[in-house]
Parts: structure tokens; sequence; C-alpha cells
């Protein structure tokens, strides 16, 4: 009984690390454009336009939202006509321009030590957000 505990605390503590996302690969699905918007502007909402097109390249490399805060973000729900605005062009770009290189995996600078700690490879940043690769 201990041991199951056990397990399931350390993975519950993998998928609901600061990285954002696991280390597994989930199953690839279609992320609706009203999710995608929504975890971009509550993963980026002060970040310049560059920043929040690499997050959108990011989601749209990953293919999926699964560990990805910034979708309940509560600030999404007080954001601005504009920042809607400019989620929705990232967005609409990353189908097309992968400004995150690559990239499935961003964190802002307090999630560096978790990145190292699991062997991930910074690639690029865009003001606060790094984009990494495993």
């Amino acid at each position: 009984m201990k041991r199951a505990t056990l397990f399931g605390l350390t993975l519950g503590l993998i998928i609901a690390s600061p990285a954002r996302t696991t280390l597994a690969s989930p199953a690839r699905t279609k992320i609706s454009d009203r999710d995608a918007v929504r975890a971009i502007i509550g993963e980026g909402a002060n970040q310049s336009d560059a920043a929040l097109a690499g997050i959108a390249s990011a989601i749209h490399n990953r293919g999926n939202l699964r560990g990805v805060y910034g979708l309940m973000n509560p600030i999404v729900d007080t954001a601005s006509d504009a920042l809607w605005a400019r989620a929705r062009r990232a967005w609409a770009t990353a189908k097309s321009v992968d400004a995150a290189a690559g990239c499935k995996f961003f964190g802002c600078p307090t999630d560096v030590p978790w990145f190292h700690k699991h062997g991930f490879t910074a690639v690029k940043t865009i003001g606060q957000i790094t984009f990494y690769k495993p």
C-alpha cells in the first residue's frame, strides 16, 4: 500500500512540475483555437509579440495542451481585447512559422532549475521565455 501511494505521489509531482509539461509524449490531439489562444495569453500575457509567437509555436509543435498552466490562468478572463488579438495572431502564425525553433517545451526564469535537472537543453530565449528540447 505504501509503495502504491509513493508511486502515485511521485507521478503527480512529475505531472504537476513547474515545467508546464511532462516528459511523456501523449497522443497528439487537435487543439481548439479558443483553448490555444487562452493558453498563449495565460502563459505570456506580459510578453512581447515575438515571445507570444514562440509560445504559440511550442504549443503547436507539442500538439496538445497537457501541462500548460496558461490554459487555466485566471488572468485570461480579464485580458484586454488587444491581447486577445495578439494571441490569436500568434496562434495563426504558428501554423506556418515555427518561432520556437522546433521546441515543444518552454518556461520562465523560475523554471530553469527544473529543466536543467531533467536534462533539457535551452535552444533560444525570447524576452523572459526560454525554449527547450529534451
